[in-house]
């Protein structure tokens, strides 16, 4: 759909705007969620148009409207630049409500995979110290506890005194990278591979959704 010169015009003085919010603030601020699909918008409608003076020989008209798409290109650059520098930082950390809240579906969809391999990082740096520990000498090793190993495997967030609440809690390995997903007691990181102890009725959900697998651990 092409747009109006007046249109665009809006377009880009509301770029503008938001740019300069995000220059000044420290924060991330809420933006319309539809507002990278209108700025697409307006790039394609300017775009077209420069095609049409071109065709028509019009060489001023051509010239006046990629100055113009350019002018659009290097505020949203800017824009962006700001923008995803604060997402990325954010990122680090758990993925609150009212952050997402905050975000467009698009940003919501980076940050979540950008958590994920930063917490996918963390977990491998951890391991990688773990490998350091200085060797057991033979005397002081003692027969493994198989159950005690698997339950070193579910993610160490979790309190521990579910472990001991089999009839609250079960544990589940995870099927695929999931969403944040927000539950009464807490928010929820899932990663595929994961084993992590969740409440029963919540982890039947995902299990029902084949999002997670029971896993049975023998006495």
């Amino acid at each position: 759909m092409s747009l109006t010169p007046a249109q665009v015009d809006k377009i880009s003085e509301e770029l503008k705007s938001v740019l300069r919010v995000e220059v000044k603030s420290k924060k991330i601020k809420k933006i319309e969620s539809n507002f990278y699909k209108v700025i697409v918008n307006a790039l394609e409608s300017l775009n077209s148009d420069a095609e049409d003076y071109l065709s028509n020989q019009d060489i001023t008209g051509y010239i006046q409207t990629k100055e113009r798409i350019s002018e659009i290109e290097k505020d949203f650059k800017a824009f962006f630049q700001r923008r995803f520098e604060k997402i990325a930082t954010y990122s680090i950390y758990d993925l609150e409500t009212e952050l997402m809240n905050l975000l467009t579906p698009e940003e919501k969809e980076f940050i979540t995979k950008l958590h994920n391999a930063m917490q996918d990082e963390y977990d491998h740096l951890l391991m990688k110290r773990r490998e350091k520990k200085p060797e057991i000498k033979d005397d002081q090793k003692t027969e493994p506890d198989h159950k005690t190993e698997e339950v070193e495997n579910v993610n160490s967030g979790l309190d521990r005194d579910i472990e001991n609440d089999k009839d609250s809690y079960i544990i589940v390995r995870i099927i695929g990278d999931q969403p944040p997903i927000a539950q009464a007691e807490k928010n929820y990181y899932l990663h595929d591979n994961d084993l992590v102890y969740l409440p029963k009725k919540f982890a039947e959900i995902l299990i029902s959704r084949n999002s997670a697998v029971k896993i049975d651990i023998k006495n």
